[in-house]
């Protein structure tokens, strides 16, 4: 897959999320300049996601603020794709030891100082 077909559907996913023109998307669109706001940020996401058949990681999420920042995100996790790493068990191990941080009630120390 090449570069350029990756842009091609980041771009033509804002553009039917947006309903307007892929012509009228370039790489340095921001989503404040397409009027996103979170909800639609998140789901945009989400049609990325069903695009390129991946889940984009919470972190990479946070990165995007246009199309060139969901292109390189996109086109690194399809890298790491081919090469059989899995994006997400990082994030998993992260959020398994948060929650066990917390204690099995949820609470962290801090919130509880009866334990």
């Amino acid at each position: 897959m090449s570069d350029r077909s990756v842009e091609e559907r980041v771009i033509r996913v804002f553009a039917e999320f947006k309903k307007v023109s892929p012509e009228e998307i370039t790489m340095d669109t921001t989503f404040e300049e397409l009027g996103f706001d979170s909800l639609d940020g998140l789901n945009l996401v989400f049609e990325l996601e069903e695009e390129f058949d991946m889940t984009i990681p919470d972190d990479q999420v946070a990165e995007m603020k246009g199309v060139r920042q969901a292109v390189k995100g996109i086109e690194a996790l399809l890298e790491a794709k081919e090469k059989g790493i899995d994006v997400n068990a990082s994030a998993i191990e992260e959020f398994k030891n948060q929650q066990a941080a917390k204690g099995p009630a949820g609470d962290t120390p801090e919130e509880n100082p009866a334990s």
